[in-house]
């Protein structure tokens, strides 16, 4: 009990942290607390390769956890081969979904408050949803990340790719979650899946894992 309610917490810190950043900086990537544009994209780019590469196509239906102001939904609008891609966004914060619906008023119904898709899809989608953390507490913020992605993995049919920040050594620093990515692979195994981990493109101190069915 006393796990869920401090986990609860720290969420409603971070959740105000972001309404108030995107009240400031806007729909940027310094809105949502990236560094730039360019590392925001080389995210994407990364994320959508892997997913290309499971399915064999671009053919599938995605969920984007944590979408944020709809970045990578623009971001796969503006690049035509991954227009067959069906999209959903997610995320917590009230205020960034309801600048998505009215950013993307025709496509309004593909962004919606929660924390896990409303259907299955074939694939969720995790960059840098969990980065941001209001504890010092190393386990508490990793079972929560494990406890949210579950609830993911119950409407994925088939994958799912988690970005993280990372460094050899887990720590949180500056409010900042860094997995050492084997041990977080281990984990991520062991609760959900075959995976697999690589340094995310053009990057440093960042991964992306990828979780497959067995």
């Amino acid at each position: 009990m006393f796990k869920r309610l401090s986990q609860s917490l720290y969420e409603r810190s971070i959740s105000s942290a972001y309404t108030q950043r995107f009240k400031r900086k806007g729909a940027s990537a310094e809105g949502v607390f990236w560094a730039s544009e360019i590392t925001q994209i080389a995210r994407f780019e990364h994320a959508l390769i892997r997913l290309g590469a499971i399915f064999g196509n671009n053919s599938y239906q995605l969920a984007d956890i944590g979408c944020g102001y709809g970045a990578l939904y623009a971001f796969m609008r503006a690049t035509p081969r991954y227009h067959s891609v069906d999209y959903f966004g997610v995320d917590i914060n009230a205020s960034l979904i309801a600048h998505c619906q009215r950013q993307f008023i025709a496509d309004s119904h593909r962004f919606r408050r929660g924390r896990s898709p409303q259907q299955m899809v074939d694939a969720s989608l995790f960059i840098g949803t969990f980065n941001l953390c209001h504890t010092d507490d190393y386990s508490l913020w990793e079972d929560y990340i494990c406890t949210q992605i579950a609830l993911s993995w119950q409407q994925t049919k088939t994958a799912m790719v988690v970005n993280m920040t990372s460094l050899k050594q887990p720590q949180i620093r500056n409010n900042i979650f860094y997995a050492e990515p084997e041990r977080f692979a281990s984990m991520l195994e062991t609760r959900f899946g075959r995976t697999s981990f690589a340094t995310t493109r053009y990057l440093t101190d960042d991964t992306s894992f990828v979780v497959t069915r067995r």
